[in-house]
């Protein structure tokens, strides 16, 4: 199943997220910040997408040429997230041809940090790029890739035999859509990953975390949480967003972070002592791959 996305920026002014969701948009990528500082829209398409109940992810642009400046572009989305809810997550835009000049090994460092930086934070993190950097560029990292490509001459409408076809789980396939409630062209796409009920309460940052967290498991295996806690799933899920997870704290039955990472070198030498991204690799990868968390 395809479900209908839109990408938004400043650019497309105020929407009525009440019209854009009644013409059939199940989701909205929102650029969260420029080169300047916080997108002058998002506050407002964010509260729109969230009154609206529309699915929501975010996109930057990235101008890094290091992984320095990687991780500082990085710290600045969750800054500005401040913890909110996404279903899709966070997506790192590589399309800037200075990042290209430095070679493909190069872009994938710098990527990669952008995404560990993000990843601890509690977020999906993944990769927007059209389909010449695909192959040529940042193709095969650990992430899911939303890929752009356009027909030559672009009427807003799909072309079905332009679909990338290299396993994405978006496809951009115009940036000359028109949508109801949105004066001018917007970008289309057609999003193929799966999307978790906006109500569900154990989604953080666009990941299912049900697999690693159960709240009465958690409640029952800590006395200190369940004293304070009691048996409020949301608290205890809060907790181990938060706290939990950096503390290396077992949350289900199934999962013990500190057997996981002894089970698997390839995973140290990937994340090291960073704890939240062994929870996350397992969500993500892990049990795809047939790996044991106990």
């Amino acid at each position: 199943m395809a479900y209908h996305f839109i990408d938004v920026s400043d650019y497309q002014g105020r929407p009525d997220w009440k019209k854009v969701k009644a013409s059939g948009v199940d989701g909205v990528i929102m650029r969260i910040l420029n080169s300047a500082g916080p997108d002058a829209g998002f506050e407002y398409n964010y509260g729109g997408c969230v009154a609206n109940g529309l699915a929501k992810g975010v996109y930057r642009y990235s101008y890094a040429l290091t992984t320095a400046q990687a991780k500082e572009e990085a710290e600045e989305v969750l800054q500005v997230l401040t913890g909110r809810k996404l279903e899709t997550g966070v997506f790192l835009d590589l399309e800037y041809n200075a990042q290209r000049k430095l070679g493909s090994a190069k872009v994938k460092q710098i990527a990669g940090k952008w995404m560990e930086v993000i990843r601890a934070g509690g977020y999906e993190c993944n990769i927007y790029c059209n389909l010449d950097w695909y192959k040529n560029v940042c193709g095969g990292l650990n992430a899911k890739y939303w890929i752009a490509r356009y027909p030559r001459q672009d009427t807003g409408k799909v072309q079905s035999s332009l679909r990338p076809n290299v396993g994405e789980i978006g496809w951009q396939y115009s940036s000359k859509g028109r949508v109801p409630g949105i004066t001018g062209n917007v970008d289309m796409n057609l999003w193929y990953g799966d999307l978790y009920p906006v109500s569900a309460d154990t989604i953080f940052g666009g990941l299912e975390y049900s697999p690693v967290f159960d709240a009465s498991y958690y409640a029952g295996r800590y006395k200190d949480l369940k004293a304070v806690y009691g048996n409020d799933a949301a608290a205890l899920f809060y907790h181990f967003i938060a706290h939990g997870m950096s503390e290396g704290r077992q949350a289900i039955d199934t999962f013990n972070v500190q057997i996981y990472r002894a089970r698997y070198p390839d995973l140290q030498k990937a994340f090291g002592e960073n704890l939240p991204l062994y929870y996350q690799h397992y969500i993500r990868f892990g049990i795809a791959e047939k790996r044991r968390g106990l």
